[in-house]
């Protein structure tokens, strides 16, 4: 039976929208994780599917997460914006997902942020995850955010633009800790090719607000709501996510992970991300470089992607 749902649903004490969508129930089910801190999902469903072409296989969930796009609330708490939190919304909306669908097991496909959180949750629960696949992970942040503006440097000095050499010493002479300058640096990193090969910043805030604009699942009240959502994640966040070292919270987990790294990456290193693969106890793992991405390799080279996917997951 085909799938094309969208609906809300109350997440450990909040209302939370979830659209489910698949030409057959009967295939596996994925819930993406999405990244930011506090981008939408929703909106990237017709672009996804597009690329990928998974709904025909498989039953896949897109969530607006705690805070983020049709999900965001006024009235939120922003000490509720914790990877704790956030870990525990992933096992309950999963275990809300395998109720409805009659499944015994979920797959998760988390991007950057959405994949350590991933991560988190299968630690926490791992008997209702079949398979993680984590994209450009967060590993290291004290070490990323350094990596980040040396990445920066580097590209500022080859282009010998003074002005930006400038912009990226001052972001460097203190803390990120509020989503002002936590975009600034975006900015930059985008211009320079370190989240999306090819693409500007301006070019894909517009790719983001046409996703919204053409989603007829947001209404156009939602697009404010959801810029609003995205400065009260970060804002939220920052100060927790700066601290952030997975070497120090996770040994071992008991769910298959996949590793998916752009070799391009400014935003999560490509070193660390190997590291943590071999430091990471898992019975079965896997590492898949993407030599020509970034932090985006799903929209960077989604032929590659989808057929990595295809190839691992168990039917």
């Amino acid at each position: 039976m085909k799938i094309n749902s969208l609906e809300k649903i109350t997440i450990n004490h909040s209302d939370q929208w979830l659209l489910v969508r698949g030409a057959n129930s009967d295939g596996p089910l994925i819930l993406y994780v999405q990244a930011g801190p506090g981008l939408p999902m929703i909106p990237e469903a017709n672009p996804l599917e597009k690329l990928l072409k998974l709904e025909d296989t498989y039953l896949v969930a897109y969530w607006d997460q705690r805070g983020c796009g049709k999900s965001f609330d006024n009235n939120l708490d922003p000490k509720t914006i914790n990877f704790s939190q956030l870990s525990d919304d992933i096992i309950e909306c999963t275990k809300c997902l395998l109720n409805r669908y009659r499944k015994k097991k979920a797959i998760l496909i988390g991007y950057s942020i959405g994949a350590t959180a991933s991560l988190m949750a299968a630690s926490k629960e791992p008997g209702i995850f079949s398979q993680l696949f984590l994209v450009g992970t967060d590993i290291d942040i004290p070490r990323a955010n350094k990596y980040a503006l040396e990445f920066a440097m580097t590209k500022a000095k080859e282009k010998n633009n003074r002005k930006l050499i400038e912009q990226i010493i001052r972001l460097g002479e203190e803390p990120i800790l509020e989503s002002k300058r936590f975009q600034e640096r975006a900015k930059i990193l985008t211009n320079l090719g370190g989240l999306k090969t090819g693409s500007n910043y301006n070019q894909l805030l517009l790719f983001t607000i046409k996703n919204m604009l053409f989603c007829k699942w947001y209404r156009f009240g939602d697009i404010p709501k959801t810029i609003k959502g995205i400065d009260f994640c970060q804002d939220a966040l920052l100060p927790e996510l700066n601290k952030l070292n997975l070497f120090d919270r996770i040994q071992a987990v008991q769910v298959p992970v996949h590793f998916i790294q752009g070799k391009l990456d400014g935003i999560a290193p490509y070193s660390i991300g190997v590291k943590f693969y071999e430091y990471l106890q898992v019975a079965t793992k896997t590492f898949t470089s993407f030599d020509h991405s970034a932090h985006m390799p799903h929209y960077e080279e989604p032929g590659k992607f989808a057929e990595l996917l295809n190839e691992k997951i168990i039917r």
